[in-house]
This record gives C-alpha cells, structure tokens and sequence, in this order.
C-alpha cells in the first residue's frame, strides 16, 4: 500500500539502556531500523531515515539524513527530516516500535492534512503519528527557537486528534526484557494460522 504519505524513520536513538544504540538492534534476524523502514515502505511512497552523527546505522536501502545543530532528541529530527521530505503528508515512526504497523494503518485513514497521534489511552505517542508536512515544519521550528523541545507541545500546537492503539501495537523497546517480549510477540503476529505449538 503506496499513496500519497512520506515516511520518517527516528533512528538516533543511542540506548543508554540497552547499551547499544536501537537501531541496530536485531530481532529474529532483522534490526529495528530494517523493521521499521519496512513497515514504512509498504505504505508510503517515499522514506527516510534521519539518525545524527556518531550513531552506528545498519546498510539500509533508503536515504539517511542528520539532525541539525541543536540539542539531540526527536524534536531536532523531525525538523531534518521533514525539511527533506516534499509529500503533503509524513508517517512518523520511532524506530524500537517494531510492532506499530495496525496502528499506523489506522493513521494512514485519518482525512489528508489532519495531524494525529497513536495513544492506547493512557499515554500519547508522538513519535507514532502522522503529520501534514508543512504545517508541522512551521510549528517544529518556532518551538525550537523559543526553546520549547517538548514532543507534547508539538502535537498540542498542530492540534493532533489521537489515534487508539493498544499497549502491544505502542511497545517500546528500552530495556533488554522490551527486546525479548518485542521478539515473543513478532514470532506470534508471524505464526502460520492454525499452526500447532511446539512445532
């Protein structure tokens, strides 16, 4: 499923807690960063990948682009790879979410130029949401220069409606037991209907 939608792939995170930066992480024998721009792929017409120097990278078929001066977080980004984007409308997609893809479905169908976020009702996801490119450049860029680097202001000032997702669609992978449930689940989403277990 192509269309009109760019996708932007985060993939700077370095993992303090995993010890080693997310995007190299492999799963049943693919990285997050590989899930991710996968996941994107399949819906968008275009994507890419904004890390920032220093973050090891695994070979990946689409453009990388780096953050800008300015403090490392989602927030300089997302100013990166929006201004390398030219499609009306941007999928965003952290990439230790490796399990988003019904949820971004979903975003994918909220009306052209509605900004909107992933939430499973307890907390929001902004960095599983979708954006009208523009617009949001704009508001991305006045929050940086007043100093505001806050993911939630960003999706306050677009006026982002929420998306429901569960836990399981929004699972992070932080910690070395997030790896390991990521890895369970995936191996339950691919599993063959019908198939017995143990075999």
């Amino acid at each position: 499923m192509t269309g009109r939608h760019a996708g932007l792939v985060l993939a700077g995170g370095s993992g303090r807690r995993l010890g080693r930066p997310k995007a190299g992480v492999v799963m049943e024998g693919r990285s997050l960063l590989e899930r991710a721009v996968t996941m994107l792929s399949e819906r968008c017409a275009e994507v890419v990948v904004v890390s920032r120097t220093g973050v090891p990278l695994p070979p990946i078929a689409v453009p990388v682009v780096l953050d800008g001066p300015g403090p490392n977080g989602p927030m300089n980004a997302l100013a990166a790879g929006l201004a390398a984007l030219t499609s009306e409308d941007v999928v965003v997609l952290a990439c230790d979410l490796p399990l988003a893809g019904p949820v971004i479905d979903r975003l994918i169908e909220v009306p052209g130029h509605t900004a909107a976020a992933a939430s499973d009702g307890s907390r929001l996801q902004p960095l599983c949401a979708r954006y009208p490119r523009a617009r949001t450049l704009e508001a991305v860029r006045g929050l940086m220069a007043a100093g505001d680097f806050r993911m939630t202001g960003l999706v306050a000032a677009v006026g982002a409606v929420t998306v429901a997702a569960s836990d399981r669609e929004l699972l992070n992978v932080n910690q070395e037991e997030d790896v390991e449930l990521a890895a369970h689940l995936l191996l339950d989403v691919t599993k063959p209907q019908g198939s017995v277990p143990g075999t």
